[in-house]
């Protein structure tokens, strides 16, 4: 528990819920700190005699608030479950909203059956066909995100985060001649993907299990992107790998969801699920990079324990492709310079 009488928080947030007159949150209300992700941003939960609610403290404030109560309000406008957002104070960058439990998708995957464990990746797609859909549909409609586009600039700031964090800061191999080549062709097919409203980290870790319904978190820095991204994010995420087989069979059902629901999806699966493919290179290139620095650099070592499991994405990623053969050296590269030397043997 956090010292009442010290933390500036607690302080902040209990007179924001005095000025918007939240019930069953009074002065005896304690603060507690929440574990974060990767994020900048710090989570507490105020908890009174009658209910709880999280904080969200966003240093600086101003825009980032902006962006994630906008953000929110319109995904609670279609439905899609962002938490409920009861009161801002936009200067100091303090927003109290629902409290969503300490569920998360991994938790509960880790315990599922197989069968489970499928429902609830489908019904995480059925929320993408949502945000690919109606959200996208009403971005236009409604001139949200129209500075936030994920480009080919973007994506090839995500490679060079690769090479920076991952290669020249944790795991130094040679590079081969075609990786600029390979990295500005995977920018370029993402590219052309059409866009719409990604989330930009839609993994197992950023996705809650509420009461039995699947709640979304952290998509404050949403953009207009490449879809497939998101659906790369989940299917090739490290913290709970899917099988190859059974994330085709999810991919399959969503095209089909994305196909009834009116996306303009015109190609058949097989070149949809080489695009998927792209994409699932990018995500883990992007993710092993944060793996590196949050575990490194901002004191996080639990991100590095991801790492085994992320290369063994990327390189089924780059194997399956079969247009990225730099990488793949790359890839092999990695892993041999990763592997644990051999325990001398006894005489």
């Amino acid at each position: 528990m956090i010292d009442r009488n010290a933390h500036p928080v607690l302080a902040a947030a209990k007179a924001l819920a005095r000025r918007e007159r939240l019930a069953g949150l009074d002065d005896a209300a304690t603060l507690s700190a929440i574990a974060g992700g990767g994020s900048n941003r710090e989570f507490f939960r105020l908890a009174g005699p009658s209910r709880a609610v999280v904080v969200l403290r966003q240093s600086g404030g101003g825009r980032e608030i902006d962006s994630y109560v906008e953000i929110a309000r319109l995904l609670a406008r279609h439905g899609v479950g962002a938490p409920e957002i009861y009161a801002v104070d936009r200067e100091q960058g303090i927003i109290l909203m629902e409290d969503l439990g300490d569920v998360h998708l991994e938790d509960a995957l880790s315990t599922a059956s197989p069968a489970k464990a499928s429902s609830l990746y489908s019904r995480c797609l059925d929320i993408l066909v949502d945000l690919e859909t109606s959200v996208t549909d009403s971005l236009a409609r409604e001139n949200l995100l129209g500075d936030s586009i994920f480009d080919e600039k973007s994506l090839l700031g995500e490679t060079e985060y690769f090479m920076r964090e991952f290669v020249e800061g944790f795991c130094p191999i040679s590079v081969p001649g075609s990786w600029e080549e390979e990295r500005r062709f995977l920018a370029a097919a993402l590219a052309r993907e059409r866009r719409v409203f990604m989330h930009r980290d839609f993994q197992s870790r950023n996705i809650m299990l509420t009461d039995g319904r699947l709640r979304i978190v952290d998509f404050q820095t949403a953009h207009r992107g490449p879809g497939l991204y998101d659906a790369a994010s989940l299917l090739k995420d490290a913290y709970h790998p899917v099988s190859a087989i059974e994330r085709r069979t999810l991919l399959e059902a969503f095209h089909a969801k994305l196909r009834a629901r009116g996306a303009p999806e015109e190609r058949r699966f097989g070149e949809f699920y080489e695009a998927f493919t792209l994409a699932g290179v990018q995500r883990n290139l992007q993710a092993l990079a944060a793996f590196v620095k949050l575990g490194m650099r901002m004191g996080k070592p639990r991100f590095l324990d991801s790492i085994p499991a992320g290369i063994d994405l990327l390189e089924e990623g780059v194997r399956e492709s079969r247009v990225l053969p730099g990488l793949e050296t790359m890839v092999a590269a990695i892993r041999k310079r990763m592997r644990p030397p051999r325990a001398p043997e006894s005489p």
